[in-house]
């Protein structure tokens, strides 16, 4: 005659099942760039300082803090391009992002950049399909892509 399971004998044997070292997990790994702390904010349309407690526009998903509602609400008002343009300071720290050129094409990069996590640091591409191009490169293309483009980042830590 078989047993049937107790509580605490099924709560053992899936403690063991899932601590299993040979199972290998098949849950991607998605590395996500820490925000960048900005200590000094300067409002996209007055040029003046500001903080978080000021008003907010967004681009995408990204506050924009600007002196202001009325401001706020012009930078609201302008094309994509423009707010892409001059919402890049605050846009890419939150991002995570703190390089100013794009290492493939070498274009000065606005808040439409696309981060990728390079061994460990945050890398502003101009467009998704810049990062994806970069993505899709050997590791030693990425490493030599990426040596070349430091050498002439201006202010860039090799």
């Amino acid at each position: 005659m078989i047993r049937p399971l107790t509580f605490a004998s099924t709560i053992a044997f899936l403690t063991l099942a899932a601590c299993n070292p040979a199972v290998k997990s098949t849950i991607p790994v998605i590395e996500v760039p820490a925000p960048v702390v900005q200590s000094e904010m300067t409002c996209p349309i007055s040029g003046e300082p500001v903080t978080d407690l000021d008003e907010a526009a967004y681009f995408g998903s990204y506050p924009v803090y600007c002196k202001g509602r009325d401001n706020a609400r012009q930078f609201a008002a302008l094309d994509t391009r423009q707010r892409a343009r001059l919402g890049a300071e605050q846009v890419l720290a939150q991002k995570g992002i703190t390089n100013e050129t794009c290492p493939l094409t070498g274009e000065k990069l606005d808040a439409n950049a696309a981060a990728v996590v390079y061994q460990g640091q945050a890398i502003g591409f101009a467009s998704v399909s810049d990062a994806n191009q970069f993505r899709a490169l050997k590791p030693e293309k990425q490493a030599k892509l990426i040596e070349q483009w430091k050498a002439q980042e201006p202010g860039s830590q090799n």
